[in-house]
């Protein structure tokens, strides 16, 4: 069945770049779809690859096996201060502060900054550890805002909404949704292209995705459409993926237990590749140690 979906991705991708405007993806070796074998701590891997055509894609991706013992995921927590709900941070900042074995930028936030500590609001829902930081916006104003992505421990859901059940301790706004139940939920018409992260569950909810596509990098990566980012997780195997904020935002880490913090994209804030951009929120990936015996 999981080979069958794939397929159904690739045929897909092959169909939509055939009959959209542009520079077509088609041309080239089949996306590699082995699993990665870069180990980041139990049940957590992480490759990166290039996506076949004659538009030069870069994608990162960190694979999480949602029934690894002692799993959990979060949203980063907000600002002490009243003044603004989040205080910026890099994702790698946030990972090394945090704990986290893993992480990826969140939703949308305003306004951008070049440096770490400055005040950040989220634009729309944003809870972090049973703490409400930021109110679900409006339908008005939530922009291309209008999904969910909810995290209880290692249980994740994707869901076409303003805000995340109350059952669920951490999730926050983002979008648009990509993908819903394997079928595709963006214009693949449109090829407007820049970097993107992205986050996908397969059908079982027991396998997730995060995912970076580099942009803005001529010769390098071109970046991707809402579509084609949907197509690489559908590729992959997920069933239901969200946008994440993508821009100069995009930015995917791991822990080294030697280096520290290192990036698996090449971020480009400030229009410089290489340099994060501080962000308000971010989804960390956590494991519990093991008792010693």
């Amino acid at each position: 069945m999981k080979l069958f979906k794939q397929h159904l991705g690739l045929t897909a991708f092959l169909a939509l770049s055939a009959c959209a405007s542009g520079v077509p993806l088609s041309s080239g070796k089949p996306f590699d779809l082995t699993p990665p074998k870069n180990v980041v701590a139990d049940g957590i891997f992480y490759s990166q690859r290039a996506w076949p055509g004659v538009v030069p894609m870069q994608v990162a991706i960190i694979e999480i096996d949602l029934k690894a013992q002692g799993l959990s995921l979060a949203v980063s927590g907000g600002s002490p201060s009243e003044s603004s709900e989040f205080l910026s941070k890099t994702t790698s900042t946030y990972l090394r502060e945090s704990g986290a074995v893993a992480a990826i930028n969140g939703g949308y936030f305003g306004p951008v900054v070049a440096t770490e500590g400055q005040g950040q609001d989220a634009q729309g829902f944003a809870k972090s550890n049973g703490r409400l930081i930021s109110p679900a916006a409006t339908p008005e104003t939530a922009g291309v805002a209008k999904a969910v992505v909810c995290f209880d421990r290692k249980q994740v859901q994707i869901l076409a909404a303003l805000a995340c059940p109350g059952r669920f301790e951490n999730g926050l706004a983002a979008g648009p949704l990509l993908v819903q139940e394997d079928v595709l939920k963006v214009d693949p018409k449109n090829l407007t292209r820049h970097p993107r992260s992205a986050l996908g569950i397969n059908a079982e909810a027991d396998r997730l995705w995060l995912v970076t596509i580099d942009g803005r990098q001529k010769g390098y990566s071109d970046g991707a459409s809402f579509a084609e980012t949907a197509l690489v997780l559908q590729a992959l195997g997920a069933a239901d993926a969200i946008n994440l904020d993508g821009g100069g935002s995009t930015t995917l880490v791991y822990r080294d237990p030697v280096r520290g913090p290192q990036l698996l994209n090449r971020p480009i804030q400030g229009g410089i590749p290489g340099t994060e951009r501080p962000v308000a929120t971010h989804i960390g990936v956590f494991l519990k140690a093991k008792p010693k015996s």
